[in-house]
């Protein structure tokens, strides 16, 4: 089972990045796997968009744009992965993201795995110059124009939304291709739809949803399995995170649940450490590893 943590926390933390440089950097440091990065490039004054007020990322959020960020980072760290969780792929140019990704997996020496989701917040696309209602079968080109530009020398395309003649991304990313994993669902609503399941079975090499390990979330994992089959491809390569919170748990009921997640299908969790200050966060990194050495 591997372990990773996230800097979701931050935004609402002062703007002060040396604490997030510090919980970075101790993470990597004690052996975790993966540290998660946010996407969302504009803050939405919440409320004045209705319905989408839902949203937790707003103009009252401090949110670093992950790529810079974690160009930053890339030198100040030794092993852990990066992730990004997740860039909202359609609101972005395909091209410049395969170019932005593959410099980070460049500075990092072959750590970067690419989390992508559609997006979900019409505010955000509109201040992008990017079109809402179509995001779903742009998204999925948008998969195939990424793999392209970082296996091929050169590259030529022509599809609905992107023309590509005789061009190329070098230098290429250490990994050919980066891997691509789907972030689905929300708080909210977090079994996705069954088109959205069927995307994560055909073309993801892992997924991020929000489900749990219950009856819903069981028949949500076979409906990824069922569709990768259909696809031609084996079940078990796409790989599953999901996550657990330790907060306020003892250590058998949190080896309980890893256990759990070990046999529902995981191969990766995500530990939302909830804390009130960055120092709040840093300490339950520490203690966690130090708590549950056995998992790492």
């Amino acid at each position: 089972m591997k372990f990773g943590t996230n800097v979701y926390q931050f935004p609402r933390f002062r703007d002060d990045l040396a604490d997030l440089v510090q919980f970075v950097q101790t993470a990597d440091e004690l052996g975790y796997h993966h540290m998660r990065f946010l996407d969302h490039v504009v803050g939405i004054v919440a409320e004045r968009h209705g319905g989408i007020a839902e949203t937790p990322y707003t103009s009252e959020s401090s949110i670093r744009e992950c790529f810079t960020l974690m160009a930053y980072l890339a030198p100040m760290t030794k092993q852990i992965r990066f992730v990004t969780g997740v860039v909202a792929l359609p609101m972005r140019p395909t091209v410049l993201v395969a170019k932005q990704a593959a410099e980070i997996d460049i500075y990092t020496g072959g750590r970067l795995t690419l989390g992508v989701g559609m997006g979900y917040n019409p505010v955000e696309f509109e201040a992008l110059g990017a079109e809402f209602k179509t995001r779903a079968p742009r998204f999925e080109e948008q998969i195939d124009v990424l793999r392209k530009l970082w296996t091929d020398d050169v590259v030529n395309y022509k599809g609905r939304w992107h023309t590509i003649t005789d061009s190329s991304l070098a230098p290429l990313p250490i990994q050919r291709p980066i891997p691509l994993w789907f972030g689905v669902g929300r708080t909210n609503s977090p079994i996705p739809p069954d088109p959205v399941l069927d995307r994560v079975g055909r073309l993801a090499d892992g997924w991020m949803p929000m489900i749990s390990p219950n009856a819903a979330g069981r028949e949500a994992l076979e409906k990824v399995r069922a569709a990768a089959a259909s696809a031609g491809r084996p079940p078990e390569d796409v790989a599953l995170e999901m996550n657990l919170n330790p907060v306020g748990k003892g250590k058998d009921q949190i080896t309980k649940e890893v256990e759990e997640l070990r046999e529902f299908g995981v191969s990766q969790i995500n530990l939302n450490f909830g804390a009130n200050t960055a120092e709040d966060l840093i300490e339950a990194l520490s203690h966690f590893r130090e708590q549950f050495d056995m998992f790492f």
